[in-house]
């Protein structure tokens, strides 16, 4: 015997696929994207002096403090989220910043 939830369902999936038969089914790409690397102190300072950026100026750039900068450095704060992602990329590209380093004129 069949559960009742079941038959609900096989007959609202029903009405729905005749009733929009007509409309096409959309389709889902799906695109791989690397996984955030988590950074060590080192790391950050490393990534920062390559690019021989004061912590001053690489807050600035990342839209946080030089307390901020500084706080990762050290091991007291961590990095997250878009700024992570911001550091792969300076890995994989170190020139990156130079086309799009937004200074006052």
């Amino acid at each position: 015997m069949r559960n009742v939830y079941q038959e609900i369902i096989d007959e609202g999936n029903e009405i729905l696929e005749k009733g929009m038969g007509h409309l096409r089914r959309r389709t889902r790409t799906y695109t791989p994207v690397s996984p955030i690397k988590e950074y060590k102190p080192h790391e950050i300072k490393a990534i920062r002096e390559r690019h021989q950026y004061t912590q001053t100026f690489f807050g600035e750039y990342l839209g946080v403090s030089p307390k901020t900068v500084q706080a990762w450095e050290s091991g007291i704060n961590k990095p997250t989220g878009a700024t992570l992602r911001i550091f792969q990329v300076l890995e994989k590209d170190p020139h990156v910043l130079d086309k799009y380093i937004l200074l006052e004129a």
